[in-house]
């Protein structure tokens, strides 16, 4: 890392304030949008899983579970 990535932020506000000087309001804002949106395409939704691929992945296996499945066989999964 170098000397700028260690530095810790005590203001917020004006740690933003110096962003919006050196990259413009809009660049800074859509950053901010595009790693929202990042991070919530990355949460993994992993309940449809089997109990042996989530043994694989070290996820906790489910108890077993009673009834109808929870996604059904032809529901498609993008």
């Amino acid at each position: 890392m170098t000397k700028e990535q260690s530095l810790r932020v005590n203001n917020v506000s004006q740690a933003v304030d110096d962003l919006f000087r050196h990259f413009g309001v809009w660049a800074t804002v859509k950053a901010m949008l595009v790693v929202a949106w990042q991070h919530q395409q990355t949460k993994s939704h992993v309940t449809h899983l089997s109990d042996h691929l989530r043994r694989d992945i070290g996820l906790p296996v489910n108890k077993s579970r009673s009834g109808p499945p929870l996604i059904p066989p032809w529901f498609p999964r993008f």
